[in-house]
């Protein structure tokens, strides 16, 4: 496959919805720049929990969870710890 994309103004580019949907790509890409080539992959989900294993607590047997609702749920933890550590 081949495409030829648009990159706007702030730099963005859609992957196309069927190279998306082909191999799976939520949420988080890597970007890798070799040469002059630019690669973008799919993380999966243990790439991503672990990039945030020492700052939220995670239920690790929800790995099957979708990341980004894994996320949300780390994020409001985070956040009821914060407030309750400045209200005190």
């Amino acid at each position: 496959m081949e495409y030829e994309l648009k990159i706007d103004e702030k730099g963005r580019i859609t992957i196309p919805k069927e190279v998306r949907e082909k191999l799976n790509l939520k949420g988080i890409v890597k970007l890798i720049v070799k040469d002059d080539e630019i690669i973008i992959r799919g993380l999966s989900k243990e790439e991503v929990l672990k990039k945030y294993a020492g700052i939220f607590e995670v239920d690790w047997n929800k790995i099957n969870k979708d990341v980004k609702e894994i996320y949300k749920e780390a994020l409001e933890e985070r956040e009821k710890k914060w407030l309750k550590d400045i209200l005190m």
